[in-house]
C-alpha cells in the first residue's frame, strides 16, 4: 500500500518500544519476514529503514542491508563489529531527544517522571549514549534528528540534538554538525547536492551571529540566526538587506 501512494522509504518495526508497552529489547520479526519486506521494497527501488532498538534488531539491518537504523541504543559489542564491518552502507540515528524529553519533560502529557515508562527511557538513554560514544569512535555515521513532532519534542527545536551529541556522546561542535548536514544529504541520497557548501550543491545556509564551532547551541537562539537560505532564496533576510528592500519599497 505504502509503495501504491509513492513513497521514497519502507521503515520496518523491528523492535519493541516503551510507550507502547513493549520492551524496547524485543525482536519480533523473524529473519524470514525482515528478509522478505527488504526483498520487495529494494525490488521497487525503495530505501528500507527500520525502528530497530534492541541488539538484535541492529543485527538484523545489517544481516539484511537496511540503510538506515533508527535508534540501535542495546547494540552489543558483536552488533557494534557488524555496524562497523558495514560502515559505508549504514546510518545511525539514535533519536536521543525522544528519550530524554519523554523520559523528564512528558509529565503534563501523562507520563510522569518516575514513572515506569519514564524510568523504562532513562534506563534506555544511559545505554543509548554509551552505544552512540562507541559508535563514534568506530568511525560509524551517528546522525542528529528523529522523533522530534510530538508535543514533548515538538518541532523547531532540533539543533538541541546538537548539544546532546557534543555533551553526551562526545563529538566535538564540527563533527555534530557534520553530523547535521553532510550526513543528512549522504543518508537521502543526496550527497552531492545538500549537507556542503560547495560548486554545484543547492545553497542551504545560516547566517550566525556567533562562532558554532566554539558554542554549538548558538544554534537554538532564532535571533541569532540572521539569514537562512534554502536552495538558494532567503527563507529570512539578513538584517541589512531587509532594511534596504523596504527603503526601496
Amino acid at each position: 500500500t505504502l509503495i501504491k501512494y509513492g513513497v521514497d522509504s519502507i521503515k520496518l518495526n523491528l523492535s519493541g518500544e516503551a510507550i507502547t508497552g513493549t520492551g524496547a529489547e524485543e525482536t519480533p520479526m523473524s529473519e524470514e519476514e525482515v528478509a522478505m519486506a527488504v526483498k520487495e521494497a529494494k525490488a521497487r527501488g525503495k530505501v528500507v529503514a527500520a525502528h530497530a532498538r534492541s541488539s538484535e534488531s541492529v543485527k538484523q539491518c545489517v544481516r539484511h542491508g537496511i540503510q538506515n537504523i533508527y535508534h540501535a541504543s542495546f547494540a552489543d559489542e558483536e552488533a557494534l563489529d557488524m555496524l562497523e564491518a558495514a560502515k559505508d552502507r549504514h546510518f545511525v540515528a539514535p533519536g536521543l531527544a525522544w528519550l530524554i524529553c519523554t523520559a523528564r519533560h512528558a509529565g503534563e502529557y501523562g507520563i510522569k517522571p518516575g514513572s515506569a515508562v519514564a524510568m523504562s527511557y532513562e534506563r534506555e538513554l544511559e545505554m543509548a549514549v554509551e552505544t552512540m560514544r562507541k559508535m563514534h569512535r568506530r568511525g560509524i555515521r551517528v546522525l542528529i534528528g528523529g522523533d522530534y513532532g510530538f508535543a514533548w519534542t515538538p518541532q523547531g527545536t532540533n539543533a538541541k540534538d546538537l548539544e546532546y551529541f557534543v555533551e553526551m556522546v562526545g563529538m566535538s561542535p564540527m563533527e555534530a554538525i557534520v553530523a547535521a548536514t553532510k550526513y543528512g544529504g549522504q543518508i537521502m541520497g543526496m550527497g552531492n547536492e545538500l549537507g556542503m557548501i560547495k560548486e554545484g550543491c543547492l545553497a542551504d545556509m545560516l547566517l550566525v551571529d556567533g562562532d558554532p564551532v566554539a558554542n554549538v547551541k548558538v544554534l537554538q537562539d532564532k535571533d541569532r540566526l540572521l539569514a537562512i537560505m534554502k536552495d538558494g532564496k532567503f527563507h529570512k533576510r539578513p538584517p541589512v538587506q531587509e532594511q534596504r528592500r523596504r527603503l526601496i519599497a
